[in-house]
């Protein structure tokens, strides 16, 4: 989508947000305002940013978010967690690369996540805006999450990250089980993915509700998990943003963890 309506005032730029929700083969922005108002959302190649994009960035927004996808990551309880020992939780992570370790805290599931970004991608976020809030995918992913988990029964979670990859959390009896990253290429990795979690986690023949999000590739893919699920919801926004020009019909669920980012700590 390549988005940019009049109603955008660079007069007003300190009452915007920039919203960057950043990958390795597409790149989407958006711009909001206080009331919750898009003047601008565009999508385009990361390597080969449209000049419009490169407009937008180039302004002085006061306001910057940007959600990069995780690259490793662990979670440790709150109450064994120490922010000067950080470097000891290297090793979960398979790095020693210390200056891109970042932890997260989940205050609700009483969890701190300790993750690394790719460093390459991480740097380039960095060197256009120093002073922006970077946040990781899960966390805004799970925050969302959570309000539409119940005490009883399984939840499994999958969100459609860009470039063939989709995150996989589970919930059991209101319980944090899981959350991992898988590369999907076609309905039957889904399935044995789907499959194996049913296994492992004991929860017999389907998951009494699915949770979607993301950039679902096609119905295919939401008629076959639904073969292994009770119920199936699409995690809609929280966020209640809509276009500036109000005759544009756009469906901005699958945006839902660029807008939602917005409401993350």
């Amino acid at each position: 989508m390549n988005y940019i309506s009049k109603q955008f005032n660079i007069h007003y730029l300190p009452e915007y947000n920039l919203l960057v929700k950043a990958g390795f083969q597409k790149d989407v922005l958006a711009v909001v305002d206080k009331k919750s108002i898009v003047p601008i959302l565009i999508e385009y190649p990361s390597e080969e940013p449209i000049l419009d994009a490169t407009r937008i960035m180039s302004l002085p927004f006061r306001f910057v978010r940007v959600v990069i996808p995780h690259q490793t990551f662990t979670f440790i309880p709150k109450e064994f967690f120490l922010s000067e020992n950080i470097s000891d939780y290297l090793q979960f992570l398979g790095t020693t690369d210390l200056e891109n370790t970042f932890s997260y805290s989940l205050d609700n599931l009483n969890l701190v996540a300790v993750y690394q970004f790719d460093g390459l991608l991480l740097n380039r976020w960095k060197r256009l805006f120093p002073d922006a809030v970077i946040l990781p995918e899960f966390a805004v992913v799970l925050d969302r999450a959570q309000e539409r988990v119940s005490i009883r029964g399984s939840v499994l979670g999958l969100h459609f990250v860009a470039d063939n990859t989709v995150d996989f959390y589970l919930f059991k009896n209101g319980v944090f089980q899981l959350y991992n990253s898988f590369e999907i290429h076609n309905l039957d990795d889904i399935s044995y993915y789907v499959l194996n979690i049913l296994t492992q986690f004991n929860l017999g023949d389907s998951i009494n509700k699915v949770l979607l999000s993301g950039e679902i590739p096609n119905e295919s893919y939401y008629k076959r998990i639904s073969t292994y699920a009770g119920d199936i919801e699409i995690l809609d926004l929280k966020t209640k943003v809509v276009l500036a020009d109000s005759e544009i019909e756009s469906n901005l669920a699958p945006y839902n963890v660029l807008f939602d980012s917005i409401l993350c700590e």
